[in-house]
Formats: C-alpha cells, sequence, structure tokens
C-alpha cells in the first residue's frame, strides 16, 4: 500500500500575521455564507482551498509550524490533491458497486433446512428422517460414456383420460396396450428430454402387465437385469407407472398442479424397501438419492411434486444401487398433462443427474 505523500515544515515557535489573516478571511467567508450569500462564498472558499499559499498557511497555524520549519507533518489528501495534482476532475464519492461475483448468491442450506421442503410418506416400519437422507449428500448419477439410464414399465399398458389430443379408446378401464397412448409414451417423453440435455439413455417399451397382470414385477426385473448386463454404464433405472386415485363411486381423480400458466400432471417418488421381508439390503441409499432429487424438483418447480412415498415392497429396485419409481400423474389426468410434467420432471433429473 502507498503512503500519502507528506510535506516538510521547520518548527518555530510563533505563527506569522498572514496565517491568521487568511484565516479571518475564511471565516468571515463562512459567516456570509451562512447569512445567506452562499454561491459567492461558496466560489470565494474554492478558490481559497486551491491557493498553495493558504493551504500552507493554514496547516502552519493548525500545526504551529511555519513554513520554514523542518518538522514533517501531514497534509489531508483533498488539499494535497488541489494544491499538488490539480485533477482535471473532482475527486469523486465512494459509491457501492455490487460484485460480479455469483458463487455466493445463494445461500448454503443445511440438511434440515432443506428437509423442511422434502415430505416423506412413510408406509414401512423404519424410522426415517428426510436431514438425514440429505445430510448423506448421496445422488443419482450420469458419468462416463454410453447409456446412463435405463427406463421401463412394469404396469406398461396403465393410461390416462382420453382428451382431444389423445382420444384413444381404452382396451379396459384406465389401460391400453397401445403405446401412443400409456405410460410407455410418457417413457419416450422422459427419453427424448435426458438425451437433448445430453444423457443417453435405454428405453424399453415392453408389455409387462398384459394380457397377465399378475408376474408383472417377476417379467421386467428379467428384462431389466439382462439390460443392465447389457449395458454396464447404466447408472440409474426408472421404472416409470401412472397413479390411480378413485372416490368411493370409482371417480377418477387427478393430481394436477399449474406451472407456467398451464395444468400439469403431479407426479410422486416411490422407493421401496426390504420392510416386506425380501432382499434389498441397499434400500437407503436410494432413498438418499431420491430425497436429494425431491429437493431439487421441490425446489424447481414447488407444486410439481407429491410427498416421496418410501413403501414395504421393493419394486425391483434391489436390482441396482440407483433406481426409483415414478407415478406420472393418475388415471384422471390427461395424456397432454403427463406429458407436460415429465418433461419439466425431466429437465431436473437431468441436471441432478449432471451436477
Amino acid at each position: 500500500m502507498k503512503r500519502r505523500k507528506h510535506q516538510k515544515f521547520r518548527s518555530r515557535g510563533g505563527i506569522r500575521l498572514p496565517a491568521a489573516i487568511t484565516l479571518c478571511l475564511a471565516l468571515s467567508l463562512l459567516i456570509f455564507s451562512r447569512a445567506g450569500g452562499e454561491p459567492i462564498a461558496q466560489k470565494a472558499l474554492t478558490g481559497l482551498a486551491r491557493n498553495s499559499g493558504f493551504v500552507t498557511r493554514a496547516m502552519a497555524l493548525e500545526f504551529g509550524v511555519s513554513p520554514d520549519d523542518t518538522a514533517e507533518v501531514y497534509t489531508p489528501r483533498t488539499a494535497a490533491a488541489a494544491r499538488d495534482e490539480q485533477a482535471e476532475n473532482p475527486l469523486a464519492e465512494s459509491t457501492y458497486v455490487p460484485s460480479s461475483d455469483t458463487e455466493n448468491d445463494n445461500p448454503v442450506l443445511s440438511a434440515a433446512d432443506k428437509a423442511a421442503t422434502v415430505s416423506i410418506n412413510n408406509e414401512t416400519s423404519y424410522d426415517v428422517d428426510a436431514a438425514d437422507c440429505l445430510a448423506a449428500d448421496e445422488h443419482f448419477s450420469a458419468d462416463g460414456d454410453g447409456p446412463q439410464v435405463l427406463i421401463y414399465h412394469t404396469h406398461s399398458s396403465e393410461s390416462y383420460t382420453p382428451d382431444a389430443a389423445f382420444p384413444y379408446t381404452p382396451t379396459e378401464t384406465e389401460r391400453t396396450t397401445d403405446t401412443n397412448y400409456n405410460v410407455v409414451r410418457v417413457g419416450d417423453e422422459l427419453q427424448k428430454v435426458l438425451e437433448n440435455n445430453g444423457i443417453e439413455a435405454v428405453h424399453i417399451r415392453e408389455i409387462f402387465d398384459s394380457p397377465v397382470y399378475t408376474g408383472a414385477y417377476d417379467r421386467s426385473l428379467a428384462v431389466v437385469e439382462d439390460t443392465l448386463a447389457k449395458y454396464p454404464s447404466i447408472t440409474t433405472v426408472i421404472d416409470v407407472h401412472r397413479d390411480s386415485i378413485l372416490t368411493d363411486d370409482g371417480r377418477a381423480y387427478k393430481t394436477s398442479c399449474t406451472i407456467n400458466g398451464e395444468e400439469t400432471a403431479q407426479l410422486m417418488l416411490v422407493v421401496g424397501t426390504d420392510d416386506g421381508g425380501l432382499y434389498h439390503p441397499d434400500w437407503q441409499e436410494n432413498l438418499n438419492r431420491a430425497a436429494s432429487l425431491q429437493y431439487r424438483l421441490n425446489r424447481t418447480y414447488p407444486t410439481l411434486m407429491r410427498p416421496l412415498n418410501l413403501r414395504t415392497q421393493r419394486f425391483n429396485q434391489h436390482a441396482t444401487h440407483s433406481a426409483f419409481l415414478v407415478e406420472v400423474g393418475s388415471s384422471g389426468n390427461t395424456m397432454t398433462e403427463a406429458l407436460k410434467g415429465i418433461r419439466l420432471f425431466g429437465d431436473v433429473l437431468s441436471a441432478e443427474l449432471t451436477t
């Protein structure tokens, strides 16, 4: 750091008369200014401040020294600037300029703070805490070359309420084997979003729950295991479903929200456990990763997700360390609403997989 340049004076026992006279003149101008002659007085005072003789003698009177003495005293910066630099522009006032560094724009939240936005609907006998899940700092990820994500549908024929854009006729209640109108179409959209974000995905479009519904999980598991063996680069496995919520008289509820002014199907992450007695030693890791994804989704689209659902069944999630089931809307929603929801979900999932 540079030290300010100071001027040399020699100490004397007395002060010359001109110094006292110049200060008296300055005092008179100040009184004149207070009496209403401010513009004239201001101009005169400015002239005195820029007069090297006045500055020197004023400093001599202040510090008890004379220009002929050798003691060293500091000259105030403003006076030095006026006397020595004679700058073309006046000294600018200090102003606050916000930093362009955005690294700390967002506060760093603790796991407990994040947990306030993550609700877990726990249907198991285990005690789970969202803050503990988030503190584990585990995430679904996509690293390396080759396919990273596997999408499939155990209940492939699950479909939606027909609308003008998708006016199909269900082959049975809330179901169709036509993949243009069931959850396989939703899986197509998820694959498209992921690949648009640079994440290669494999999509199994096979129907597992028709013509026989029973045994669908066994059939889908066999294909999932074969696919994982074929593509060892896959890190995340997603079973895409749609929910079914009915009233007592059989009417279908829809799970929807409004995002960007459009009605959109809500989604729900479902995580399985070994609470039902089946082998699934890594379910806690899946839950931790799902909680992290749920937090990111809630932060990005606060109304898109229903509470995370923890279940006693394992839903084939024991096949890999990173797997989850997602319910996209319900039978009361339309395909149009479901596609809007999965697009938003896919963008956030892409961010989670790559950061």
